[in-house]
């Protein structure tokens, strides 16, 4: 299987999905849209997975590649191949999906609890989540679930954290793919973003937090194997 991501600044890698994809001697192959490379064609990946980073998907002016990221994944989506999105991906499939992305009322900005709902328990994939989970936060914007969505988790100030929509796409405004190795370069990077809130830590809190990686990671092997199945099926 052939995975492929999109890469937005230059430390918002794969992670863990990468350790995942080794383990299963999985390729994987990127495009830097903050390089400005080109996209990929449809028919030389299998999984497609949307990462994070600093812009906004309302950010068009200042990154013409968005519209062109956000219309390559509805088409992606509607080709019925997997498509996974982590923070901004989250956004930009959420905006693929025609939801709205806006300004949350307050910055979530390091480890905090989400509440997973009622329907994830239900789910497959998300069934493997505990109703609460402590996970890396770092985004000013959310948004609406997409019409014909189901939301999977919340949190106090954030409706959706997390969603799936029809059979191929699931979107998580958290970073699961953070590792216990790539923490701490991750909070160096992004440091420069933080601000001060009711929802905000600095680094140095954030680092005390740090270990929640591990479960974090061990977790989203069993969804990441879960939505392996639904590629083979």
């Amino acid at each position: 299987m052939l995975i492929h991501y999109f890469q937005h600044d230059h430390f918002e890698n794969l992670g863990y999905i990468g350790e995942w994809a080794a383990i299963h001697d999985f390729e994987t192959t990127v495009t830097r849209l903050d390089l400005h490379e080109e996209l990929p064609k449809e028919e030389d990946f299998d999984l497609l997975v949307v990462m994070g980073g600093k812009m906004s998907v309302n950010d068009s002016d200042e990154f013409p590649w968005i519209e062109e990221e956000i219309e390559f994944i509805s088409q992606t989506i509607l080709s019925g191949k997997v498509v996974i999105g982590i923070c901004l991906g989250s956004q930009l499939v959420a905006s693929a999906l025609g939801a709205r992305v806006y300004k949350n009322i307050e910055p979530e900005m390091g480890f905090s609890p989400i509440t997973f709902l009622p329907a994830a328990a239900k789910d497959k994939v998300f069934r493997h989540f505990p109703s609460d989970l402590t996970v890396m936060h770092v985004h000013f914007d959310i948004f609406s679930l997409p019409e014909g969505a189901t939301a999977m988790a919340s949190s106090n100030i954030t409706p959706c954290q997390a969603f799936r929509y029809g059979k191929n796409v699931f979107a998580f405004q958290f970073h699961f793919e953070i590792t216990p190795q790539n923490v701490a370069g991750f909070i160096k990077e992004v440091s420069p973003e933080l601000v001060k809130g009711k929802y905000s830590q600095n680094a140095v809190q954030m680092l005390k937090q740090s270990g929640c990686c591990y479960e974090n990671n061990i977790i989203f092997g069993k969804v990441l194997d879960e939505i392996l199945l639904l590629i083979e099926q």
